[in-house]
């Protein structure tokens, strides 16, 4: 398949000045992405579930004066399940839609899940899914209104949540297809992580491109990056050295792991030709060439991505 557009994250936390927001964008506008894809909560523009007028307009002058697209990753620990706290939730994510909207990105990633920590057992799991369900209907319904579309992401399986000390349904694939299917909105789909999914296949056993294949009629936006498919079970080696040992969500360049990537792009169709988006490691960012052009050359014939992958 061919990629609709290939873009790459923002590296660095900017919640200060913008003279090094300025310098990254500059060199990754340098590696040739079709897009940037920018975290509000890694800007500073959301402060206590609302946009911060003054340092959005700082952001905002710096994103459209670099002549970039955008696409934005709401913050990670939006919690839509959470019924202590249900507005608070919203609200971020609303502050998100804007935010996107006023840089023009049409794309709004957040997560699925309560990632935050364990279930709150005062609530059934049914009603805490309902009401992720409603609360992703209304973004859908703001999402439309500012030409924005919301991608839900699946996550990987890692230690707290294989433990149970944290719960996530989204990294079994299929049922973030079904939960997605449920809220049943038009601007409401899935952010496949291509190295999510490729991790939690490892841990829980299902076939890599069925599970990809079960989520790619909702597939709306793509995370691409690459990983050697090991989680860690322990908990006993550091996270600093998990590259080391080749642990979890590294997050490398297309092709520098062991991903089946074109195999599962080759068999599985996105109907809705979703954009790329390569995740690399801030440490990485070296490579992010290489990266975006490993990305562009997966839509190509299968010799493209024999080359990259040698």
């Amino acid at each position: 398949m061919a990629f609709r557009s290939v873009g790459i994250n923002l590296p660095h936390l900017h919640l200060d000045g913008v003279s090094r927001f300025i310098e990254d964008l500059e060199a990754l506008k340098d590696a040739g992405p079709d897009f940037v894809e920018v975290w509000p909560h890694h800007l500073g523009v959301i402060l206590g579930g609302d946009l911060n007028p003054v340092r959005l307009h700082a952001v905002q002058e710096v994103l459209l004066e670099a002549d970039l697209a955008y696409t934005v990753h709401a913050p990670l620990e939006i919690n839509l399940m959470d019924l202590t706290a249900p507005k608070l939730q919203r609200d971020v994510l609303y502050a998100s839609l804007r935010f996107a909207h006023s840089i023009d990105a049409e794309v709004v990633v957040c997560h699925a899940g309560q990632r935050v920590g364990p279930r709150d057992a005062r609530y059934s799991l049914r009603d805490q899914l309902i009401a992720e369900r409603s609360a992703l209907r209304e973004a859908g319904d703001m999402a439309a209104e500012l030409g924005v579309t919301v991608a839900v992401e699946n996550y990987y399986p890692e230690l707290p949540i294989i433990r149970g000390a944290v719960y996530d349904y989204s990294v079994w694939p299929s049922e973030l297809a079904e939960q997605i299917s449920a809220v049943d909105h038009p601007s409401v789909g899935i952010c496949l992580d291509v190295g999510h999914a490729a991790l939690a296949a490892g841990v829980f056993g299902f076939d890599y491109v069925e599970g990809c294949a079960t989520v790619a009629p909702l597939v709306r936006h793509i995370h691409l990056h690459d990983n050697l498919g090991r989680t860690n079970l322990t908990g006993e080696l550091q996270v600093s050295e998990h590259h080391v040992y080749g642990l979890g969500d590294l997050h490398l360049p297309p092709g520098r792991g062991n991903i089946p990537l074109g195999e599962m792009l080759r068999r599985v169709d996105f109907p809705e030709n979703p954009a790329c988006c390569v995740e690399l490691c801030p440490d990485l960012y070296s490579l992010a060439p290489e990266a975006l052009q490993a990305a562009r050359e997966l839509g190509e014939p299968v010799a493209a991505w024999e080359r990259v992958s040698s």
